[in-house]
């Protein structure tokens, strides 16, 4: 730690001498982060570093045999590297052996192979050693970072200290004109340090944003984000901070029913979700008996009832209700039910005549039956207590009129006045189904169970008049996939049974209750002439009257639950697919579907809402209906769509299709950004994608694998063909200029170079060698080749003339800038070199990890490269500057171009599969795009293609952002509980 705080203050006070500013552009090293001191404290530790080593040069680590058993020291040496590389890494030695001592990171090279590092070494006996070294050392690690000789540093060192004794006389006379000076450039200096930190703030909590966005708790992730945008001013707006909001809010997202919303932790897994449709509220039981009462309007806990113990035994908790207008929720103990108003507070205790052995609530939340045995010694229930789970008051209590117990399948009418008790199998005794009536006592029904089907498995009141009982043979053998099961249908009258039948059921011990029957209608009656019937991976849809099979849904899943309502069915799978069916719309395929969650075992709906949790899962997923059309036009293509482009003033955007996924012919449709509509149309054979371009405002040029240049004229809906002569060559390559003006088509062992104005061949050029690589000037008059021994070939056309550069490197591919002045190549030893072209020499270098696949374009002032590795790291490198300005692996497809807008400072990045928006005057991701194709800055305009489906998108800025964040989530701010979780406000 001393030696930390000694290094940490020797560097941000060391000043680069005077003779070397100007050589090196600055007067000292930059700020000198320390994590321990200036880093928010957060239950997250990773994710600060990540940010803060996002933005530092280098990484000065303090090394002793301690340092290997910090997990914290180990994550943010592998982050740098994974960033930066390990050149950057500058190891100052604190005690132990460099063999004990140095972290293993830095023990070998990328290819493995041992090596030691150079090490500021500080090891001394007494602190006045340690500090006469940190001296000399200091200056040694400052060398490095600023990239200079330690000599050199050294003796300027020296001699700065030397005119400094000197200076103090002269300084003192001149102390009053200077203070006042010296205040206001403090106080510059303390607002910009202040400004960069709350620029470092908001980008970790764009980050934290984005962590807890993958977990899909996006409302949480939303106020995290929101916290990093400006607020009066003060906050200076970073694009990391818009980003996590726009993800947060799925603002580029196409239009789905369920849209992620909360992420509930609970302390144990979830035994039980309770909603009700008529509010947000919602209770949740926990394996440990935890009881977890939340509003999901509001997004927040209301309260917690913690798991009773007494005398060091857990009281089991068999279940819970929560009433249907929300206002109680009814705990069922084994000893004691116990009512809970909103506020937490107990307004009611029922004691039961014995401890409980069972308990079920209806699904209309207004009624509860207790089961328990009446001598208290037994196991098996034999009497069943009613309760209303709104005040806690007894009902009815039946004592059972057969030789069998009571078992836990147990159903209720609507209005929980007629319930129906299950019977558990025994020897030599008939099955009945139990039906009583609490409000009438004498309407008691004992309904026989076809005798071979003595497992109850499921009831079901269609109607006022009927029950539906599933049963199965005890013989069955129920751990297998199908057994047989009995449908039976009693008239409640008189308790006759109109009608059996049998059918197979699928059964699984993953999901508890989910063979259901639920009654429906055909959607031309309004009565509940039909009953879908959940079986494992079926539904059986049969005519109540008669029993008729009419129909069935095949689910590849196991399915969790259905609902019925009208003609309509919905189901939910295990796997997590959410279907709905219309009955008179048949029952082959959904009318909707959507993929919610991997694993789904436990639901329930509120209001607005639904929540879902997998077998074993100690979090909650919450999800809301959003039907809102977040897209402002959608537009149906023929085919399937591959790409796109827009015109250079935006009036127009193309979108390349196939009829089928393997065709040959691409079908290109342009259309109006103006009105969306289509205005021209026509088809080539198969195309070079990366050469479709708007040459102007009007034609769009299009090469095609068979040799021909294709030019559409937007304004005459022409389409003109031009033949290329290839010289019979069998593998062609084509490279077009920056300014569009020309394309030269090139082989091993020529060049073609044509003007796309004149649409004519303008340079012929026979090569004395064999090339791999081509590019043309924006002149049109000079080719750049690499040809088969490596070296670079400047082949000036207008006067015939060559210039070469030998190198002593494989180059993979090369990159010219648009003014012609350098040369970007991508070298077989892993590093990206930047040569001038009129000079020959390398301006600068750095790590490029990439085959030919990779990427590489400089931006249009030449400023810039842009890079995607073979690992898909994007880095956006400033070539003046000679640093990194950008590393991001966010982008995980390979990139298809790339197009900046100087007037917004927006840098399009089209990928194969999506498009990534980059703020580059701030340097930070904007927005995410999934497929998309197309960004036209001039009509903020983003535009997105899956299959034959073509969305169009207003991208929204901070206020728009803003906006639609207060219209989801009106004013509501994180707690001070998560803001103390998430590092907000901690100093």
């Amino acid at each position: 730690m001393y030696v930390a705080k000694k290094v940490h203050k020797g560097l941000e006070t060391v000043r680069i001498p005077r003779k070397l500013q100007k050589e090196l552009g600055r007067k000292k090293i930059n700020r000198v982060f320390r994590d321990q001191e200036e880093l928010p404290v957060v239950g997250d530790l990773g994710i600060n570093i990540e940010a803060a080593l996002l933005v530092s040069d280098f990484l000065v680590v303090i090394c002793s045999p301690e340092t290997k058993e910090s997990k914290w020291v180990m994550k943010e040496i592998d982050t740098f590297i994974k960033i930066h590389g390990r050149k950057k890494i500058l190891p100052v030695l604190v005690d132990g052996e460099p063999e004990e001592s140095f972290p293993p990171q830095l023990l070998t090279d990328e290819e493995g192979r041992k090596v030691e590092p150079l090490a500021a070494d500080v090891r001394g006996a007494t602190k006045k050693e340690v500090d006469k070294k940190l001296k000399v050392e200091i200056l040694r690690v400052a060398a490095a970072i600023i990239g200079v000789e330690f000599d050199d540093l050294r003796q300027r060192q020296r001699e700065r200290q030397i005119k400094r004794n000197m200076s103090i006389v002269l300084g003192v006379a001149a102390v009053s004109l200077a203070f006042a000076t010296f205040s206001a450039y403090n106080f510059a200096r303390i607002n910009e340090e202040y400004q960069q930190k709350l620029i470092n703030e908001s980008k970790v909590l764009a980050a934290k944003s984005q962590d807890v966005f993958e977990t899909g708790d996006t409302k949480t992730a939303a106020l995290i984000a929101m916290e990093g945008m400006p607020k009066d001013g003060e906050r200076p707006l970073v694009p990391e901070s818009l980003y996590a909001l726009s993800m947060a809010l799925g603002v580029y997202d196409k239009s789905t029913m369920l849209a992620n919303d909360t992420l509930i932790h609970t302390d144990y897994a979830v035994e039980k979700i309770c909603t009700t449709s008529e509010s947000d509220i919602i209770a949740i039981l926990d394996a440990n008996g935890n009881v977890y009462v939340w509003n999901l309007n509001r997004g927040k806990m209301l309260y917690e009832i913690q798991a009773e113990i007494n005398n060091g035994i857990k009281t089991e908790v068999l279940d819970i209700c929560l009433t249907d207008d929300a206002s109680t929720v009814c705990v069922i103990y084994d000893d004691a039910v116990r009512g809970y108003d909103n506020s937490g507070e107990m307004v009611y205790e029922y004691q039961p005549e014995q401890y409980l052995l069972g308990a079920a609530v209806s699904e209309y939340k207004n009624c509860v039956v207790l089961e328990y045995a009446q001598n208290g010694e037994d196991y098996y229930p034999d009497t069943i207590a009613i309760l209303n789970p709104v005040d806690g008051t007894e009902q009815a209590i039946y004592h059972s009129e057969t030789e069998a117990p009571y078992s836990d399948v147990v159903t209720f009418d609507t209005t929980g006045s007629v319930i129906a008790v299950g019977h558990l199998v025994a020897s030599d005794v008939d099955n009945y189904v139990s039906v009583y009536c609490p409000l009438e006592e004498s309407n008691y029904r004992k309904l026989p169970v076809e005798k071979e089907a003595t497992i109850s498995m499921g009831f079901a009141f269609t109607d006022s008049y009927g029950l539906m009982v599933t049963s199965a043979s005890q013989d069955e053998d129920i751990n297998g996939d199908v057994i047989s099961a009995t449908v039976q249908y009693f008239n409640l009258v008189d308790g006759a049974a109109q009608w059996s039948t049998k059918l197979d059921y699928y059964v699984t011990d993953y999901i508890d209750g989910s063979y259901q029957i639920e009654p429906f209608d055909d959607g031309s009656s309004e009565t509940f002439t039909l009953s879908a019937i959940s079986a494992g991976r079926k539904i059986y849809i049969v005519d109540n009257r008669t029993g008729e099979l009419l129909d069935q849904v095949n689910s590849d899943s196991y399915i969790s639950q259905i609902l019925t309502g009208g003609e309509n069915l919905v189901l939910m799978t295990l796997s997590g697919n959410f279907r709905t069916y219309t009955y008179s719309q048949g029952l082959t395929n959904p009318f909707y579907e959507q993929t919610i969650a991997n694993e789904v075992t436990r639901f329930g709906f509120t209001e607005t809402r639904l929540a879902v949790c997998g077998d074993s899962d100690s979090e909650v997923r919450v999800y809301y209906s959003d039907d809102m059309q977040r897209y402002d036009k959608c537009i149906t293509i023929d085919g399937h769509s591959k790409d796109g482009v827009c015109s250079p003033d935006g009036e127009y955007y193309m979108i390349a299709s196939s009829p089928e996924e393997d065709s040959e012919e691409i079908l290109y449709t342009i259309y109006d950004t103006n009105s969306y509509n289509e205005v021209g149309t026509f088809t080539t054979q198969t195309t070079f994608f990366t050469g479709i371009q708007f040459i102007d405002n009007d034609t769009l040029f299009v090469p095609t694998v068979d040799y021909k240049f294709v030019f559409y004229s937007v304004e005459k809906q022409k389409k003109d063909v031009m033949e290329i002569d290839v010289h019979g060559a069998e593998e062609v390559g084509e490279s077009i200029s920056e300014n569009k003006k020309y394309v030269a088509v090139f082989s091993y062992d020529f060049v073609d170079v044509y003007d796309l104005e004149t649409r004519e061949l303008c340079h012929h050029k026979e090569l004395s060698t064999d090339i791999a690589l081509c590019s043309v000037s924006s002149t049109g008059d000079m080719v750049y080749t690499v040809d088969e021994h490596g070296t670079i070939r400047i082949e000036n056309l207008a006067d015939d003339t060559e210039q070469t550069i030998d190198l002593d490197y494989e180059i993979i591919s090369f990159e010219v800038s648009p003014d012609d002045k350098y040369m970007a190549l991508n070298c077989d030893d892993n590093t990206l070199r930047i040569i001038n072209i009129d000079t020959e020499k390398e301006e600068t270098s750095f790590d490029y990890i990439a085959d030919v696949d990779g990427y590489m374009s400089f931006s249009d002032d030449g400023k810039y490269i842009y890079t995607q590795s073979s690992n898909n790291y994007f880095r956006i490198y400033d070539i003046e500057d000679e640093q990194m300005v950008l590393v991001s692996d966010a982008i995980t497809s390979k990139i298809r171009r790339t197009d900046y807008d100087e007037a917004t400072g927006v840098l399009a990045v089209t990928t194969t599969r999506d498009m990534y928006l980059i703020d580059e005057n701030a340097v930070g991701l904007l927005a995410y795009i999934d497929s998309g194709r197309i960004f036209v800055p001039e009509k903020g305009l983003i535009i997105s293609g899956t299959g034959s489906e073509i969305l169009i998108f207003h991208y929204k800025d901070a206020e728009e952002l803003l906006e639609e964040a207060h219209r989801r989530y009106g004013d509501q701010e994180l707690g001070d509980e998560q803001k103390l979780l998430y590092g907000i406000g901690v100093e």
